[in-house]
C-alpha cells in the first residue's frame, strides 16, 4: 500500500512520539533503583550492625546471681544464657559482654558502649523518661532478705530504726527512700557487697530483687527471704529510644524463644 506524503510525515510524527512516550515511562525504573540506598540508610543502626557484623553488644552488671555473674572470665546466669537465645533469633553469632556497674548502665546506653542493657533491670517510669524497654521477659518484685536465724523482721514496718542495704541505682533505694523515711539505708555499689553487709551483721536486712534473693539464700543457707514480696515488678532490655525498630526485633525474637519452650528451659535451669 502507498501513502501520501502527508500521511507518511504524520507516521513519522507519530512513531517519534510514541518512542518519547516509551523513554518517559522508563524513567521510573531508574528512580526507584535510585530509592533504594537510600531506604537502607534510614533503617535501625543496630539492626544494620547486626546485619553486617553478626555481633550484639550488651552492658551487664555481672554480680547478680543468677541473673548474670562471672566465673572465671566467663559470664554466665539466667540473663546471659536468655540473651544469647533471644540474639540467635535476631541472626547474632556472637554475643560481647561489656561488665558495668549497675548505676553506669543507662549513661552507658546513651552513649553507644553497648547495643542494650541485660542486667535484670525493671522497667520504671523513670527509667523510661530516657531509655526504652522491650516487653518483659521474667516478673520479679522486691523482697527483704534476713539471716536465718532472725525472727524479729517479718516485714517492712519490722525495720523501723533498723539498717537495710541497698544497691545503688535500683528501685530499692528509691522504694524505701519514697515510703519509709524511718528505715536507715546503707547504699553499696555492688550487690556483692549488700550481702555481705548482711552476712557480717552490718545490717539488719538487705532489700533487692526476689528471684536474685532466693536463689543467694539456697546457694549460702545462712540467711532467709520473707515470703511476701513487697512489690510486682517485671524485668526488660534496656535499649536506646531511638532504635525503635530494633525494640520491635528484640520483642519479636522475646516471643520465639517463650513460643519455642527454650525460656521456660532456662527458667527451671537457674531457679528450679
Amino acid at each position: 500500500m502507498m501513502f501520501k506524503p502527508k500521511m507518511q510525515a504524520f507516521l513519522a510524527v507519530f512513531c517519534m512520539l510514541m518512542l518519547m512516550v516509551s523513554a518517559c515511562g522508563s524513567k521510573p525504573d531508574a528512580s526507584a533503583g535510585q530509592q533504594a540506598p537510600a531506604a537502607a540508610a534510614s533503617s535501625d543502626e543496630i539492626l544494620s550492625k547486626i546485619a553486617k557484623t553478626k555481633t550484639l553488644t550488651v552492658g551487664t552488671d555481672a554480680t547478680f546471681k543468677p541473673f548474670e555473674y562471672k566465673s572465671g572470665d566467663q559470664f554466665e546466669g539466667f540473663d546471659i544464657d536468655l540473651i544469647r537465645a533471644v540474639a540467635k533469633e535476631l541472626g547474632v553469632d556472637k554475643v560481647e559482654f561489656v561488665d558495668t556497674e549497675f548505676k553506669g548502665l543507662i549513661p552507658g546506653l546513651q552513649a553507644k558502649k553497648f547495643d542494650l542493657i541485660v542486667s535484670a533491670m525493671y522497667i520504671t517510669d523513670e527509667r523510661k523518661k530516657t531509655i526504652e524497654f522491650s516487653d518483659s521477659y521474667f516478673p520479679g518484685g522486691l523482697s527483704i532478705m534476713v539471716k536465718k536465724d532472725n525472727e524479729t523482721i517479718k516485714g517492712l514496718d519490722d525495720l523501723t530504726e533498723k539498717k537495710a542495704a541497698v544497691q545503688i541505682g535500683t528501685k530499692s533505694v528509691k522504694f524505701v527512700e519514697e515510703s519509709r523515711k524511718n528505715i536507715e539505708l546503707v547504699k553499696v555499689e555492688k550487690n556483692t557487697e549488700m550481702f555481705l553487709e548482711l552476712e557480717t551483721g552490718k545490717v539488719d536486712a538487705v532489700i533487692t530483687g526476689f528471684p536474685a534473693a532466693k536463689a543467694y539464700a539456697k546457694e549460702k543457707g545462712t540467711v532467709k527471704v520473707l515470703p511476701q514480696t513487697l512489690t510486682e515488678e517485671y524485668y526488660g532490655y534496656g535499649i536506646r529510644k531511638d532504635n525503635l525498630e530494633f525494640v520491635k526485633a528484640v520483642n519479636d525474637a522475646v516471643k520465639k524463644v517463650k513460643d519455642s519452650g527454650k525460656h521456660n528451659e532456662i527458667v527451671k535451669k537457674w531457679f528450679e
